[in-house]
């Protein structure tokens, strides 16, 4: 059974007990069942660039999501995640070394109590704007499984 059209070619279901097969489990099984998957099929001169990428969304799928893709990306994930928190840690612990040099010696001499609570407030705005807000929409997303 020959597949020719990108039409055809994704029409073609892949069978159940697909997604735990590694990829050379399933090159053997489209071989043995006489299924081509061309990078490019019969019509693609006459596809849209939205067609086009669907066929390659469809083409990444039935070859390349095997279980150990999603564990190499599973890893990835937890990499980014641990510096990530790492890195917020550090910044949370560089305000907190602040703070604790405003409140905890006398560096500010006469100044008084209002000095400390501006420096404070101060801090922490410009630490939750500038550094925070920026962070939690940095943070790492798991990967679509």
């Amino acid at each position: 059974m020959t597949l020719r059209t990108s039409r055809e070619l994704m029409a073609w279901q892949p069978p159940t007990g697909w997604r735990g097969l590694s990829r050379e489990q399933r090159h053997a099984y489209l071989e043995r069942h006489g299924i081509q998957i061309p990078l490019k099929p019969a019509d693609w001169e006459q596809m849209d660039h939205d067609q086009r990428m669907a066929y390659f969304a469809w083409h990444d799928r039935i070859l390349s999501d095997t279980p150990e893709a999603r564990a190499a990306q599973e890893r990835e994930h937890r990499q980014r995640l641990r510096a990530w928190n790492v890195l917020m840690g550090w910044w949370i612990l560089c305000l907190m070394v602040g703070l604790g040099i405003v409140w905890g010696t006398d560096a500010l001499g006469d100044a008084g109590i209002g000095m400390r609570i501006g420096i404070t407030l101060f801090t922490g705005v410009g630490y939750t704007v500038a550094i925070f807000i920026p962070m939690q929409l940095a943070r790492p997303v798991p990967p679509r499984t």
